[in-house]
């Protein structure tokens, strides 16, 4: 791809663009998927020890989990110029063991980061003030800096879901591939999720309703950052090939 570049406004217009021409079928079939989770709730009752609270909360997981990887492939489809087809659901099936596999990786990192972190806490706030004013203070600061290296490392591994739904590529090599392409974006990516935070603000002031909107809108622009994150990857990719190839060229015309 030629003049690719990460630009925040570009992905906001291309993600409207997309939701003029599918964003009435793709929220519709978000507030569809909302309204069976409701019924679900509603019909599982508040008996948590009853079996119908629990099969109607695990089909409601279920349902949850599979609606995010056929709506994300939905995604990843409507931008390479095709039509959403509900058959997505289905077929992304074969990737459910692999796109397990990296939530429990996650959610693995996340777990063993909160329980440093809560040590760390628990010891500065038990230590008295009186003792020491350093060791306190030296606690929070390493809390700090868990909280900001959690927050990095999901940053650069925040493709990987798309990866997996998009290529045929293992939990692990899809995580590799998300930590490539984030390369240098960092800052940009997180400029990038403050303003779909904000832009989900405003969509909760619409009269709540718009946030449907703007949580579809969200995907779209997350998705499209992904694209254009792989692109950029890929484009220098192969400068650094034609430079390979020319070094090797030169020195081979040397001997």
């Amino acid at each position: 791809m030629k003049d690719v570049s990460f630009s925040q406004s570009m992905m906001f217009r291309k993600s409207w663009d997309f939701m003029k021409k599918q964003g009435v079928t793709m929220v519709g079939l978000y507030l569809a998927f909302m309204v069976v989770s409701v019924f679900l709730s509603l019909i599982s009752g508040e008996n948590v020890t009853s079996g119908r609270y629990i099969l109607g909360n695990l089909l409601a997981a279920i349902l949850s989990w599979g609606f995010g990887m056929g709506f994300g492939k939905l995604i990843l489809n409507i931008l390479d110029g095709m039509e959403p087809k509900m058959s997505v659901f289905l077929s992304i099936w074969s990737r459910a063991w692999t796109y397990l596999k990296l939530e429990i990786l996650i959610l693995s990192v996340i777990v063993v980061f909160g329980l440093i972190a809560f040590i760390v806490a628990d010891f500065a706030v038990k230590v008295p003030f009186a003792i020491s004013g350093f060791i306190p203070l030296l606690g929070y600061l390493i809390l700090a800096v868990l909280i900001i290296l959690l927050c990095w490392i999901m940053i650069r591994i925040s493709f990987a879901g798309m990866i997996i739904l998009d290529t045929e590529l293992g939990c692990r090599a899809a995580v590799k591939r998300s930590w490539q392409i984030t390369k240098g974006y960092v800052w940009q990516l997180v400029l990038l999720y403050l303003l779909i935070l904000l832009l989900n603000i405003l969509g909760l002031l619409a009269l709540i309703v718009g946030v449907f909107f703007t949580i579809v809108m969200s995907l779209f622009i997350s998705t499209i950052a992904y694209r254009v994150l792989w692109a950029l990857y890929r484009e220098n990719e192969n400068i650094m090939d034609e430079v390979s190839t020319v070094s090797h060229n030169n020195e081979e015309s040397d001997e």
